[in-house]
């Protein structure tokens, strides 16, 4: 009966409860993330965008070293987590890609109104690959806020020797990053595996807490830290692999690790030994430690604790160690064995893969129309800044990289403050050195201040674009120029809401209930695998990458969730009902995933037919199972155990959901009563 109150109370409070109040958005938008401080990221982003300007200066050449701060500026701002190859790699290709915006500058010298075409042009197309990955998303930006500056500030070409210290700037970012790789040739692995056993570690700890924690929501905010340190640790891993065409020493050690805390993950949901979890937090808390400055573990469990917690963690720590101990690959063995067999696709495939869809179009679509519009608003604002409004498009039109709606609001708020500063700055401050170290200060924080909120980023990338291209541009330096830098915001803000949002008609629901359909098919799977019986579809994977699959669905939709979340009526409202469903579905990934650490856990031959009945069950929509016969009773206790919890926490679900699967309208408050 406890733990049955206890459930009943996580239902109720889980961590987004009380979403579907009228002004969450409004908070969702003020909200700010937790982020850490990255000195590597910090050092690295003020030296580089700093240093070019600094000896420009003391060199009479602040020209040329302005615009090779504007390339590290890019880097800096574009930079992804992920492994140094990763880095590299993303880095490299979308600046190549950027550094084509300068060539638009051409477009400056023909009538005005090819101008704007060709630019709307250029939008569309930047849309139409943003939908091809990352590295094609960012570069597209790039490109696109170069070519508002080329095109907007007379007299600055040659536009081809703007692209090439573009690349020149590029390339001295790159350059440093290799030192830093160099010297600590292992940091994004160490970074990725400490925050995954710390996050593992809180989740033994608020799972020790028993009914106050899952009261109050805590383990569904801890699972998710856990499931999206695997997810991360997966892609190192990945990457690895592919870098290297196969099987190498690193790839393995992840493997191994990534396998050891996932099957960690499972007996911490499962342990019902408040002590044994207690005693797992303090030993990975240490192992954790000791992960992140690169010592070789120690605290393993003593051999005598026979359970599968300390079973565990005691694997772990053991891997640990000897990735501590291994040599880092090195440059041959990282390059060596590369495979050639991935040309193997067919031109058909490779069509279809190349087709956007009609989603990406709609965005290059809106995008293309935005800058249009932004150009064409030169005709009406003739001062020296106006390029500011497409540069503001530029920015904000990325619904890959979240809410359009979010980023237009956060931007104007965040330009009033940056552009008021950077304009204090040069009112206050004598050009030369001050000055730029201000805009090394600014860039030491931009990486901090991008995790941390979307607003932040604009406080600080306003002031640091202004004063960056203030040396360039003509015109009185006063807090008027700070003014017309917010107007031109507002304007190129105003031009993405009106144009690039509301304009265009969205079926979010639709696109969630096809989600999360395929999420319970997903779901379905991993409950016969860790029945250990085969899928009737899908391909033939391991338990682990099972977990994976069906924990990373459900963190990509609760990731969208959030996004609507920022928006207006009826978006987040209908979001905010989508979220129980969603916690829902993930506490029957946590029964599943309880189970499958049950020890000595068996499936009588018997239960196969009732498990594939169950499956279809959590398969379907609440429509669907009102035409399936109730699963059968299993005869093994543990199965029948299982099989009652997931049915209950179904008929709960199937209680928020309208029968084609769509969430019902949350209730209507009702009035107080004076």
């Amino acid at each position: 009966m406890r733990a049955e109150t206890a459930e009943a109370a996580a239902r109720q409070a889980t961590p987004e409860s009380g979403l579907s109040h009228p002004s969450t958005w409004l908070r969702e938008l003020a909200r700010m993330k937790p982020a850490p401080w990255l000195w590597g990221r910090a050092v690295r982003a003020a030296f580089c965008v700093g240093a070019p300007f600094s000896v420009g200066y003391a060199c009479d050449a602040i020209i040329t070293g302005m615009w090779i701060s504007m390339g590290t500026l890019m880097m800096a701002a574009g930079e992804p987590a992920g492994s140094y190859r990763f880095v590299f790699r993303q880095l490299a290709l979308s600046g190549l890609i950027g550094a084509l915006g300068y060539l638009a500058g051409g477009l400056a010298g023909l009538p005005w109104g090819v101008t704007v075409a060709a630019m709307a042009a250029l939008g569309f197309l930047g849309g139409v690959l943003s939908g091809y990955g990352a590295i094609w998303s960012l570069g597209s930006m790039q490109a696109l806020l170069v070519a508002s500056i080329a095109i907007g500030v007379p007299g600055i070409g040659p536009y081809w020797w703007l692209s090439v210290l573009y690349l020149v700037g590029m390339a001295f970012y790159l350059a440093v990053l290799a030192v830093e790789a160099l010297l600590f040739p292992q940091r994004p692995q160490r970074q990725a595996q400490a925050a995954l056993i710390g996050a593992l570690a809180r989740l033994a700890d608020v799972r020790a807490q028993g009914d106050a924690a899952a009261a109050g929501g805590t383990v569904e905010a801890a699972r998710q830290k856990v499931t999206d340190g695997l997810s991360a640790l997966a892609a190192l891993m990945l990457e690895s692999r592919s870098s290297n065409g196969g099987h190498d020493g690193e790839a393995d050690r992840l493997a191994a690790l990534l396998q050891g805390c996932d099957t960690l993950f499972a007996a911490i949901l499962w342990c019902p030994d408040r002590e044994t979890l207690r005693a797992a937090v303090a030993r990975l808390d240490a192992l954790a430690a000791a992960v992140a400055h690169g010592r070789a573990p120690e605290g393993a469990p003593p051999e005598g604790a026979r359970d599968p917690v300390a079973d565990t963690v005691r694997a772990v720590t053991a891997t640990m160690r000897a990735v501590a101990e291994s040599p880092p690959p090195s440059g041959a063995a990282r390059g060596s064995g590369r495979a050639g067999g991935r040309l193997g696709m067919t031109l058909g495939r490779t069509l279809d893969r190349l087709a956007p869809g009609w989603d990406n179009l709609r965005a290059a679509l809106a995008l293309g129309l935005c800058m249009g519009l932004a150009y064409a608003a030169h005709w009406v604002d003739r001062q020296s800044h106006w390029f500011w409004i497409p540069l503001t498009v530029s920015l904000v039109m990325k619904p890959d990289l979240g809410s359009v709606f979010a980023r237009a609001v956060l931007r104007c708020v965040g330009t009033i403050g940056g552009a008021a500063f950077g304009a204090a700055v040069l009112v206050l401050l004598p050009k030369g050195q001050p000055v730029i170290l201000v805009i090394a200060a600014l860039a030491a924080v931009l990486p901090w201040a991008m995790r941390r909120s979307y607003v932040l980023q604009a406080v600080v990338l306003a002031p640091l674009v202004l004063l960056l291209v203030d040396i360039i541009e003509p015109g009185p330096r006063n807090m008027d120029y700070a003014a017309q830098r917010v107007l031109d915001t507002f304007i190129g803000g105003a031009i993405v809401l009106v144009f690039g949002y509301f304009l265009w008609p969205r079926a979010r629901g639709r696109h969630l209930a096809r989600s999360f359909h395929g999420a319970k098919a997903l779901l379905a799977d991993y409950l016969l695998a860790a029945c250990g019986l085969r899928p009737a579809s899908g391909p033939s994977i391991g338990l682990s990458d099972h977990r994976r699959r069906i924990y990373g669905r459900l963190a990509d939709m609760r990731t969208a969730l959030r996004t609507a979340m920022m928006e207006p009526p009826p978006a987040c409202t209908e979001a905010g009902a989508w979220f129980p469903i969603v916690a829902g579905a993930e506490r029957l990934c946590d029964r599943i995933t309880a189970f499958s650490a049950l020890p000595g856990r068996s499936v009588a031959a018997e239960d196969e037919a009732a498990l594939r009945q169950l499956a279809r069950y959590v398969a379907a929509t609440p429509q669907e199972r009102d035409v399936l016969a109730p699963p059968r009773p299993a005869a093994t206790p543990a199965v029948a155990a299982l099989a009652e919890g997931l049915l209950d926490e179904l008929a709960h679900m199937g209680r928020l959901q309208e029968p084609g699967g769509f969430p019902r309208p949350p209730a209507a408050p009702s009035p107080a009563r004076g």
